[in-house]
């Protein structure tokens, strides 16, 4: 079995995370029905969620999210940056047991920090300037790196 996991999360639909995998690497999603239900999420958040996943090279397991990442015995757990309180609680959870490392995505528009929008279209109108840029308009090298390892 392989040492590292990457553990994508809903909040974490995309390909830069998994841009790295390699055969010492484990790409997954775990579809956690009893998650999902204390999120209330609908079905039709629910099939999008799947269809998207099925556009990555991830792995779909389902079962309880702590169970099957730890029938995996990862020395590290490789993970996106998410503001979602549940998700940074499993996040902290994982950091109990194994070495969790936090990547940040890249943006989807350069927002200015401690922007705090009312109403979705005052943060369209901040965000469309550079909305859809590589890197968010940002004109920086690469954006996407570790920001935090918990161990």
């Amino acid at each position: 079995m392989s040492k590292e996991i990457i553990w994508v999360h809903e909040k974490a639909l995309n390909s830069n995370l998994l841009a790295d995998i390699d055969d010492n690497k484990k790409a997954l999603f775990i579809w956690d029905n009893s998650y999902f239900q204390s999120r209330s999420y609908t079905l039709k958040r629910l099939v999008f969620i799947y269809e998207t996943l099925c556009q990555l090279p991830v792995e779909i397991i389902q079962g309880d999210t702590q169970d099957i990442i730890d029938s995996f015995l990862p020395t590290t757990v490789q993970t996106q940056f998410t503001t979602d309180t549940k998700i940074k609680e499993i996040i902290q959870s994982l950091s109990i047991r194994y070495k969790v490392e936090i990547f940040k995505p890249d943006p989807f528009a350069e927002i200015p920090e401690g922007y705090d929008p009312t109403r979705f279209f005052k943060y369209w109108n901040t965000a469309k300037k550079t909305a859809f840029l590589k890197n968010g308009g940002k004109v920086t090298g690469k954006v996407t790196g570790k920001v935090n390892s918990m161990h």
